[in-house]
């Protein structure tokens, strides 16, 4: 499971104190680090999942991007909040998320890349006949008549 980012990053974003009522699910007052690491590796896992279609062989990043570190910085403090059901319009975070996901959206279709990573050397290509082992299929080649 990757991830793109880290805890010293997401106290960047959140006050420690709010981090720990973020993930204190048992109310000891401390910071559960096991809950913030499986947020993280959800939000990193989102990242991945859209652009597996455009960087799937480069997957998990390694060196992480500084972009991809970015978007699964804002993605996990955005679920952190939404995963103690604070609506859509209170978290501080909700806005930069609909970017994200607007932007990953994008990469997943292809219009968009990510600056910071090379393309795949080859071009995606869409398959429109079934492989025989002579080739494509019989009914990829156009019909003569005599």
């Amino acid at each position: 499971m990757s991830q793109y980012t880290n805890q010293q990053s997401v106290n960047g974003q959140i006050q420690m104190k709010d981090l720990i009522t973020l993930t204190d699910d048992t109310n000891t007052g401390q910071l559960d680090s096991g809950i913030l690491n499986q947020v993280i590796a959800n939000a990193s896992g989102v990242v991945d999942m859209y652009c597996a279609n455009l960087y799937g062989a480069q997957l998990p990043f390694s060196p992480v991007p500084a972009s991809v570190a970015n978007m699964a910085l804002i993605l996990t403090c955005y679920l952190l909040y939404e995963r103690r059901e604070v609506p859509f319009e209170q978290n501080k975070f909700a806005s930069r998320y609909k970017s994200i996901i607007s932007f990953l959206e994008k990469v997943n279709t292809g219009d968009m890349h990510l600056n910071d990573v090379p393309l795949r050397d080859f071009p995606q290509v869409v398959m429109t006949g079934r492989s025989t082992i002579y080739g494509t299929a019989a009914s990829n080649f156009p019909s003569t008549s005599m």
